[in-house]
């Protein structure tokens, strides 16, 4: 929405967290997400011309539904089912003593650099903005690895700590759902499959796997 409008902003960013938030309240999942794209991009546009950040909602709309399928293709590709094997692969592509995370995931037949550059080059063309092709990832830090993993076994205690009430498990997704979006704009890989299993974990209530996922890479 950003990139759409032309500025980066908060409002620009509530506009778009005021439909998701309506997602995690009624407990909609990444399948229905999927399954209702269009219907919830109409929503943002509406959104977005409510709170005059747009002018057409018709076209806004349109470019929302393009948005949505480059990042399901992103997220499909990196992380296609929750299973114990894409999740050691996941595992081992983000831990802080793999040097090259690309490897890792070419090995196990995943190459989601493309779709990537796809979006990142959707997002240039529709704000205008012409950009050269960018060079391979690099790893992250294993130091940022390590604290982002604290981090979320932080919030992972906070949420036992509330004893996983709903509330709390919506909180703690809507803001995970944030961090994505700021990672997938940084192309930080690494981080990116750690917010997204730790996710995908979350939104299947599976608190147990998620505190293993998290500790195997501590």
């Amino acid at each position: 929405m950003a990139y759409h409008t032309g500025v980066h902003n908060v409002q620009s960013a509530k506009t778009v967290e005021e439909v998701m938030n309506a997602l995690y309240y009624n407990k909609r999942d990444y399948a229905y997400i999927k399954e209702n794209y269009k219907r919830l991009a109409k929503a943002i546009a509406k959104q977005a011309h409510y709170d005059n950040l747009t002018t057409d909602p018709e076209k806004t709309a349109k470019v929302m539904e393009k948005a949505f399928e480059k990042t399901f293709k992103i997220i499909d590709k990196l992380l296609p089912e929750v299973n114990e094997e894409n999740l050691e692969v996941l595992g081992r592509a983000i831990h802080m003593n793999t040097d090259d995370p690309f490897v890792v995931l070419r090995n196990a037949g995943i190459d989601v650099e493309p779709e990537l550059e796809e979006f990142r080059q959707f997002l240039a063309e529709i704000s205008g903005k012409r950009v050269e092709e960018r060079p391979r990832f690099r790893g992250v830090n294993t130091a940022d690895l390590t604290l982002e993993t604290h981090k979320l076994l932080g919030i992972l205690n906070g949420l036992k700590f509330a004893d996983y009430s709903e509330k709390a498990v919506g909180r703690a997704l809507r803001e995970l759902d944030a961090r994505v979006e700021e990672l997938m704009g940084k192309k930080n890989l690494e981080l990116l499959g750690l917010y997204l299993g730790f996710q995908r974990l979350l939104e299947r209530r599976d608190f147990e796997r998620a505190e293993e996922f998290l500790r195997e890479l501590s």
